[in-house]
């Protein structure tokens, strides 16, 4: 028997699944990755969709990467080297689109992958307190010394007959949620759940092997009742046109000269992570990146700056979200129509600072990762300009959370006065009804009282008497309901009397 045959037939006594499962009693945080292996409902398995793999080997020989599409088929006779061509591959890069089980059962085994790496990408958000997020449970020193990244990010979409704000799935065999945010100038922005995460590795035929897996562009959503984070055939389709923000994320590459054809030049389109990357692997090369060897973050540049690019468009979304939930005073009765405005304001408002919290971390988890990196590399330059870009998305990041908090005491603020304002509307409409009371109670009275003799009745002898006896007892009243304050009174007396007073001719 030989050794490649025993190798598979230990990977086929223990799969992947089962060793995920085994650590995931020293680290819990593997428990989504586990459910994610083990979820073989026929509800789920009907709704996976079609794992995209391009495999770009390089060599020296080679002015640009070639690229070759995988199957899962075609998979394995890769991973385990059972393909030979005629010319020397140095290295592949296997960009990785819409992970499915089988996959991860096949790298995780032939590459003999961290469960981390896996469980980073898989990170879904379960509401229960029961579940640990990996991110949240990782030390920096355990981090530092990992051979991967994992780049969460929000791609934003502009949804037509979006509806209110809600949370959406998109349609992934990962699935990631959609959170539709309030309307902003009649416009309705989705921010989409995207991960990317890269690994480099030694291949078993000895030779460097970078792996990167991103999420797809999704044009489908569904809405899950019992908010289960799977899109199951109990998940109903939401009918909505996607497109990207403002037209997508700025180009970071520069521009070519203006006498230079461009016929040849390729649609960036905007498709999808897995098209972006490819094109630009096939175009351009990092500086710091060497054939032979790659580091880590050589093998990120391009994912890292086509994320820096998202989260500039993600910058763009906070902007125009500290001019919407700007108060602008009114009317109290315009006021009082916006109160239900103003309370999903504050929630939003909640929620976003949240968000901003969720979103410094991870920017944080980048620059350390380019920090640690750099000291490492022996040309650090592209390093440090990376590192300055996040600087700079995290400082703008950091100023419009501050900004959007700072909101929230003051929208509180316009709640609580327009909440007194309603108040003390409401005590007048009650005085009113207590005056009108007061007015009947010595007419009743009165009446009461002279009912007892019919000469005063209408049109009796002495019915004016009723009227002498009603208005003066009625003013009675009101005076001993509500008397006058004695700076009134006394004006009141001097109007009087300033207007009693004979004018003086002088001749």
């Amino acid at each position: 028997m030989t050794a490649r045959n025993a190798t598979k037939n230990e990977q086929e006594r223990k799969s992947y699944k089962s060793y995920v499962a085994s650590r995931t009693r020293r680290n819990p945080c593997l428990g989504n990755l586990s459910k994610f292996l083990n979820n073989t409902s026929a509800a789920i398995a009907g709704r996976r969709n079609t794992c995209r793999i391009a495999c770009l080997e390089f060599s020296s020989a080679l002015s640009s990467p070639r690229r070759k599409d995988v199957n899962l088929s075609s998979l394995a006779p890769l991973l385990y080297n059972e393909i030979k061509g005629d010319e020397k591959i140095e290295g592949r890069l296997l960009i990785v689109e819409d992970l499915t089980r089988d996959v991860i059962e096949m790298l995780g085994s032939a590459l003999n992958i961290d469960p981390f790496f896996f469980a980073g990408h898989i990170d879904v958000f379960v509401p229960e307190i029961s579940t640990v997020r990996p991110y949240l449970a990782t030390l920096p020193s355990r981090t530092s010394t990992q051979n991967f990244l994992t780049l969460h990010y929000h791609h934003v979409l502009e949804l037509t007959h979006a509806g209110p704000a809600r949370t959406l799935l998109q349609d992934m065999n990962v699935p990631r949620k959609v959170k539709l945010l309030p309307p902003s100038f009649n416009v309705s922005i989705g921010l989409a759940r995207h991960c990317c995460s890269i690994l480099k590795t030694v291949g078993r035929d000895g030779v460097w092997l970078g792996l990167v897996l991103v999420d797809p562009t999704s044009s489908k959503f569904y809405v899950s009742e019992d908010s289960r984070p799977q899109v199951d055939e109990r998940a109903k389709p939401v009918p909505l046109q996607p497109r990207p923000f403002q037209g997508g994320f700025e180009d970071y590459r520069s521009p070519p000269a203006f006498d230079r054809d461009e016929s040849s030049e390729h649609d960036l389109g905007r498709r999808s992570l897995f098209e972006d990357l490819v094109l630009h692997w096939t175009r351009e090369q990092p500086s710091g990146f060497t054939v032979s060897d790659p580091t880590l973050v050589s093998l990120s540049y391009h994912p890292l700056r086509v994320i820096a690019a998202e989260w500039m468009t993600y910058l763009q979304v906070m902007y125009h979200s500290t001019k919407q939930y700007e108060f602008t005073p009114g009317t109290i009765s315009a006021a009082l129509q916006q109160i239900a405005d103003l309370y999903t304001d504050l929630s939003a408002l909640q929620k976003w600072a949240r968000r901003s919290m969720a979103t410094s971390y991870k920017l944080r988890y980048v620059i350390s990762f380019l920090e640690v990196q750099a000291a490492k590399d022996q040309n650090p330059e592209y390093c440090n300009l990376l590192i300055q870009d996040f600087k700079h998305i995290k400082f703008n990041m950091d100023a419009y959370s501050r900004r959007l908090e700072a909101m929230v005491p003051i929208l509180t603020s316009v709640i609580q006065i327009i909440d007194s304002q309603r108040s003390l509307m409401e005590t007048a409409n009650i005085s009113r009804l207590t005056y009108l009371a007061l007015v009947f109670i010595p007419l009743t009275f009165v009446t009461g009282l002279f009912s007892m003799n019919n000469d005063i009745a209408p049109g009796g002898k002495v019915f004016w008497l009723y009227f002498a006896v009603a208005i003066p007892l009625c003013i009675m009243v009101f005076l001993a309901a509500r008397p006058p304050s004695i700076k009134n009174l006394g004006s009141l007396v001097a109007r009087i009397t300033k207007s009693r007073k004979k004018p003086d001719f002088k001749v």
